[in-house]
Parts: structure tokens; C-alpha cells; sequence
């Protein structure tokens, strides 16, 4: 059965368009933050499962600093259920309400009018079948070559406590430790050498150079809570490892995203450490459960490890589907 929470409704925005899916008037506005970003957090509450790709964190940590490309919402009196948003020339993020499956046509027919090229790719999971058909529908096929993300899901209940080498210390980030936080998020994701070959972690663009600017900005973002920012603190003060929960209250679920390690105090359990702090921290703040979201290809199998040691266990797994010439 598909949770659903009491978010707050926020006001569609400007330059709205009308629509129809079946007799129902829909209205779309191409959105461009703030408020938008809110009711785009509230059509992923409202119909927020582990079966769904979305979490109000994925969309906190990915737009804190803007949309980035053309975005778009739609709403039905008032009401957010569906949103796309274009990331890259060839990839776009969508969001569609399962209640209303007719509505994601109107979204695949907008991402085809703002690409500058051909179709984006659109990722979504394997168990959201109302896009997935829709998309078949719509001339789009599996690329069955794309790298893909495991969710993951645990329940709370029953969490071991974080076990550290001596002298570490794993506690939440303090409101002057920006630049600090910022620093050891930089070191985590920034390409690793092994041999000849420069090998990047997945992330999205930029995030190796996150600044302390950027860092405030996701400290600024809904619903960003200091206590579920947990860092691992090595011997001397530094900021060895980190993991970054948010909460869905409606829902009561979590969200780990991101997690990561310096690599000089890589191989120490930091990254486990910084992870169970902060599942500790979400279900005193009322969580019952939690999600991540880790590769699944053999190429980069440390995290899927890592969250499996956890007490986390695949419910879905991302496939990334792309029009047919």
C-alpha cells in the first residue's frame, strides 16, 4: 500500500499552461525554485513509498543551489503531481503521482519540446510500473548498458551503536563548521588514481567542488536538520568521514544522502560509523525507516557492501530508458 503524508499544498506559480488528462483540467508553470522547489518536495510526500525513486532529500540535495535546466510542475486544483526536470542535455529527472498514471504523457511530451537534442534519457525503478508504461508507450526502451542504483530500505527498530578506532569521535556538525563540513565533503568525492586511470565517483556535476557557500545553501534547504548532519572527527580535529540523513516527517523515513570518506582515513569502518549516527539521530527525530540508494553494477561494489553490513536490503533498482531512434 502506498504511504501517503500531509504536506502542505503550496500555490501553483506563474506563467501556468492548461492541460487535460482524462477530463481532469491540469496546469503546468515552468518553476524556478523556492516555492517550486517546496511543492515538488510535496508531490514526492504525498505519494512517497520505497517503491518510489524520490525522497524530499534527493530533491533538497540536488536543487539547494537551482534547478540547473528547464523545470517544470504540474498541478491539479492546486494540488502538485508531477514534476520534470531536465539535469543534462540527455538526462532529465521526472516525477508523476501513481494515482494519476495519465499525467506522466504530458510530462514526456514537455521534455521533448525543452532538450536541445534529442529525448532525454529518464530514469526511473523498476517497481514504478505507471511510468514505466508510460514510457514504453511514449517510444522509450530500456538501455540496458547504464549504470544502476539499488534502493535499499531498513527498518529502525533495532540499530547496533557506531564502533570507531580510538581516538575517533563521530558527533553532528556545528553551524561554524561549514567551511569544515564542505571540505571533507570535497575530499570524498574527488576522482580517486589507481594506476593510470583517473576514477571519479558517481556524482553530479560540481560536487567535488563544494564550497562552504554551497554547503550554507544546502544548510538552508527543507528540510536540512544539523542534528542528522553527522561527521566523524579524527584524532587532531579533522573531518575524517561524514553521512548526511533527511527526514520525511509524513512519512517517517529517512534518507542517507550523501555518504562519504576522505580517502587518507579510507578502510576504518568511518563511512559505517558516520551511517549509523546518523540512522540513530533520524529515528530519534521520529523516522521508522530508512532508504539508500547505492550502485548495483560490480564496478563499484564498496558501498552496496557497506549498506548491506548495515542492515539494508534492495526493494528496487533504477533503470534508465532512452527513445528509440
Amino acid at each position: 500500500m502506498r504511504a501517503r503524508g500531509n504536506a502542505v499544498r503550496p500555490p501553483p506559480g506563474p506563467a501556468s499552461v492548461l492541460g487535460w488528462v482524462k477530463g481532469v483540467r491540469m496546469r503546468r508553470h515552468d518553476a524556478d525554485g523556492g516555492a517550486d522547489l517546496r511543492s515538488m518536495q510535496a508531490a514526492v510526500q504525498r505519494a512517497w513509498s520505497p517503491s518510489q525513486r524520490w525522497h524530499v532529500g534527493d530533491l533538497a540535495w540536488q536543487c539547494h543551489a537551482g534547478f540547473g535546466g528547464p523545470t517544470a510542475l504540474w498541478t491539479e486544483h492546486g494540488t502538485p503531481i508531477a514534476w520534470a526536470r531536465l539535469e543534462s542535455p540527455a538526462e532529465a529527472g521526472v516525477h508523476v503521482d501513481p494515482a494519476r498514471p495519465d499525467a506522466a504523457d504530458a510530462v514526456l511530451a514537455w521534455l521533448g519540446t525543452v532538450a536541445p537534442g534529442p529525448a532525454p534519457a529518464v530514469t526511473v525503478l523498476d517497481t514504478e510500473t505507471h511510468l514505466v508504461d508510460a514510457l514504453r508507450r511514449n517510444g522509450y526502451r530500456p538501455d540496458d548498458g547504464a549504470l544502476y542504483f539499488l534502493h535499499c530500505e531498513r527498518s529502525l527498530d533495532s540499530l547496533p551503536a557506531p564502533r570507531l578506532p580510538a581516538g575517533y569521535t563521530v558527533r553532528a556538525v556545528r553551524a561554524d563548521e561549514t567551511a569544515a563540513r564542505a571540505a571533507v565533503h570535497r575530499a570524498a568525492w574527488r576522482p580517486a588514481r589507481i594506476g593510470a586511470l583517473l576514477v571519479p565517483p558517481v556524482a553530479l556535476d560540481g560536487e567535488s567542488g563544494m564550497s562552504a557557500p554551497r554547503y550554507r545553501a544546502v544548510t538552508a534547504a527543507w528540510p536540512y536538520r544539523a542534528e542528522l548532519d553527522q561527521v566523524v572527527v579524527a584524532p587532531g580535529g579533522a573531518f575524517a568521514a561524514f553521512a548526511l540523513g533527511w527526514l520525511d516527517e509524513a512519512n517517517a523515513a529517512g534518507e542517507l544522502e550523501p555518504v562519504g570518506t576522505d580517502p587518507r582515513y579510507a578502510r576504518r569502518g568511518l563511512a559505517a560509523a558516520a551511517s549509523l549516527a546518523c540512522l540513530h539521530a533520524l529515528r530519534t527525530a521520529g523516522a521508522t525507516r530508512a532508504v539508500v540508494y547505492p550502485r548495483g553494477d560490480p564496478a563499484y561494489p564498496v558501498p552496496r557492501r557497506l549498506y548491506a553490513a548495515l542492515g539494508f536490503r534492495p526493494v528496487a533498482r533504477t533503470v534508465t530508458y532512452r527513445r528509440a531512434a
